[in-house]
């Protein structure tokens, strides 16, 4: 510690005035601070097109808040109206750990081709409104395949069940059945009306 007369002198060295109060900056000034929010600032440099760069880029960025109410009320509504239609794609027919027989188009054909059916086990659903989506492992050719089907998607054209389970698996994704592939059996994917001899 110093000694008294130390401690006194540093004491009196120090300062007890107030300090300056800032420079007066009013909002015709134009150097002025902008608002916190993003529009003002990019107003004060309407003219620098790397400003105008990096404000579209934030615009892509996120969506604001009322922009994502507006486009999940849009969602809601549509994902109730394509139920209504067609019940079987809000997947609540069917579960992890089910036999499913899924008819489909392929993507290269387009929505007015041919159809094709697999037969396989569904290890996972994703409920995301209309980009909802499950994986169904299949063994075409007694080669082992993942497909994984949006669930809106008009290439989907009809899922029916096979069959279930004894007991309904405690996980939600059966990810472990990649692993024995092998062991897995399915029945034959069953004929169109049209094509049956």
């Amino acid at each position: 510690p110093l000694p008294p007369p130390l401690l006194r002198r540093a004491a009196a060295s120090v300062s007890t005035a107030p300090p300056p109060a800032p420079p007066d900056v009013g909002p015709t000034n134009p150097w002025a601070r902008p608002a916190p929010w993003l529009g003002a600032y990019y107003q004060l440099r309407q003219g620098d097109p790397a400003a105008m760069h990096n404000r579209e880029r934030r615009r892509g960025k996120a969506a604001p808040k009322r922009g994502r109410f507006i486009t999940q009320e849009v969602e809601r509504r549509e994902v109730a109206r394509r139920n209504v239609a067609e019940p079987w794609r809000d997947m609540k027919g069917f579960d992890r750990g089910d036999i499913l027989e899924v008819e489909h188009r392929p993507a290269d054909v387009g929505s007015d081709g041919p159809t094709e059916r697999v037969v396989g086990v569904c290890i996972a659903k994703h409920h995301r409104a209309l980009g909802s989506s499950f994986r169904l492992l299949c063994k075409p050719d007694d080669l082992p395949v993942e497909y994984q089907f949006a669930a809106y998607s008009p290439l989907l054209v009809s899922v029916d069940v096979r069959s279930r389970p004894r007991k309904r698996p405690r996980l939600s994704k059966l990810y472990y059945l990649r692993q024995r592939a092998s062991e897995l059996k399915f029945p034959e994917p069953r004929r169109p009306e049209g094509k049956r001899r």
